[in-house]
């Protein structure tokens, strides 16, 4: 039989067989030693790109992050900011460790002064926080306030965490959340439960709104259903009366592209550029097509020009315009 040479190794299998050569037996090892190399680089790069997701409280709880807070002031465009209804608090969060971490500030949770003259606060609205390791953002939470004698929230006062509201306030803040009643109105509809404000304090031009608030607060408080049609100086009236009196007489939509994930903001603002009421929050959304839609009363206008302003990653994008009617 005749001998096999390297050549007729190399032509029939396209590699030198093991143990033909020792110069492959170094090519092999350095193959092998390529792979693991590989191997190890991807597991580190797939560890790395994992998310761990939090609540807020845990995250605090874990030291994986520091948080300070306090009452939120105008930005630097001078926009308004009330004391103690809407975007009224600040955060600052630091990731302190080596993950990605995906954090939840869900609506009901304490958030209580240092100060015991000062009032506590209520997160109104989820909020989602992403951070990478060791970065640092700020953020304006959603808040109202839950005891109406005590003072308002400034940039100088601090604020803790603490534990989250159970019960009809939880459920209030839910609702609140859901339909995104940042106002006044839901404001008061709070302290009809903290502080036993009347029925009747609960009141806005957009009556829906009104009346979804009133309900819920006769509800849990057993007051008659037909007490929420009463007004402010205790005469009743009926609803549909109210609806037509105060009906939506500007509507409109606003629409966009997100061309990549980004952070939107959509608010209302007067012509004295007060930001009025925010449609979306700061919401991390991925590309596609969005469309959202206003609805203004003649009382909300207050005879003045408004703008519906899109901000994406804090830059505007967009605007329309909203001009009062003669």
């Amino acid at each position: 039989m005749q001998k096999q040479t390297k050549n007729d190794a190399e032509k029939i299998y396209g590699v030198v067989p093991f143990g033909t050569s020792q110069s492959y037996t170094k090519t092999n090892k350095r193959m092998k030693a390529g792979i693991v190399v590989t191997i190890m680089a991807l597991l580190v790069a797939n560890s790395r790109a994992a998310e761990v997701s939090y609540k807020l409280s845990e995250a605090v709880q874990k030291k994986l992050v520091n948080v300070k807070m306090n009452g939120a002031k105008s930005d630097t465009s001078g926009l308004y900011v009330s004391s103690h209804v809407g975007p009224c608090m600040a955060m600052e969060i630091a990731n302190t460790s080596t993950d990605d971490l995906l954090l939840n500030l869900e609506y009901g949770y304490k958030l209580e002064p240092a100060d015991s003259s000062i009032q506590t606060m209520m997160v109104t609205q989820t909020l989602m926080v992403k951070l990478a390791p060791k970065q640092k953002k700020n953020y304006r939470i959603y808040a109202m306030c839950t005891e109406a004698h005590d003072g308002s929230p400034s940039e100088k006062q601090t604020f803790n965490l603490g534990k989250r509201f159970s019960g009809n306030i939880l459920s209030l803040a839910e609702l609140i959340s859901r339909k995104r009643y940042q106002t006044d109105a839901a404001q008061k509809a709070l302290w009809c439960l903290t502080d036993g404000y009347e029925l009747s304090s609960i009141y806005s031009d957009d009556t829906t709104q009104m009346y979804d608030l009133r309900r819920f607060v006769a509800k849990v408080k057993g007051i008659s259903l037909t007490d929420i049609y009463k007004g402010n100086n205790g005469s009743s009236y009926s609803e549909p009366q109210r609806v037509v009196r105060t009906r939506t007489v500007y509507s409109g939509s606003l629409s966009y592209s997100v061309s990549r994930t980004a952070k939107v903001l959509i608010a209302l603002f007067d012509e004295n550029n007060r930001m009025k009421k925010v449609y979306v929050n700061n919401e991390m959304q991925r590309e596609g097509q969005y469309t959202y839609d206003y609805n203004l009363s003649s009382d909300e206008m207050e005879n003045k020009k408004h703008y519906l302003r899109m901000f994406r990653d804090g830059r505007l994008e967009e605007e329309i315009a909203i001009l009062p009617r003669e």
